[in-house]
């Protein structure tokens, strides 16, 4: 699910980069839990509004990826979790490629658009050719 054009999942991930790397620490030594202080710190930070039920989902998803796992057991399904890896390496794919796109020049923001359109463009096309034919048909083109 889509708030404001962020995945919950992505918008977890950062949360944990973001705090290793303000605070100097390895994913080794940061664990989180899913809570509504967490719901608040990641809404504030990305100007969001997920929920607790929307991280919690978010994190089953990361957690069946392997980009979190439970750091030690006895805390639940949503306490100890700790970003893997994996996990750093897909935030921060995810967040060069969202720079990327966000630095397109306008033709090549154009050219995307076309792209990801193609099929509109052609019915638009399909139905402005049946439109000249009905009309040259009519006689009155």
């Amino acid at each position: 699910m889509f708030i404001g054009g962020k995945m919950p999942e992505y918008a977890l991930l950062n949360n944990v980069i973001d705090y290793m790397e303000e605070h100097g620490r390895t994913y080794k030594s940061v664990n989180l839990d899913i809570d509504e202080q967490l719901v608040q710190e990641i809404n504030v930070a990305n100007k969001t509004t997920f929920t607790l039920e929307q991280l919690e989902k978010a994190a089953d998803k990361c957690l069946a990826h392997e980009w979190l796992n439970h750091a030690y057991l006895g805390g639940g399904n949503y306490k100890g979790l700790q970003i893997t890896p994996k996990g750093i390496g897909v935030a921060r794919s995810k967040k060069r490629s969202d720079e990327l796109k966000a630095n397109r020049t306008f033709l090549k923001k154009t050219s995307d658009y076309i792209e990801e359109h193609k099929g509109l463009f052609l019915v638009l096309g399909f139905l402005l050719a049946l439109a000249t034919l009905g009309l040259k048909l009519t006689g009155y083109y």
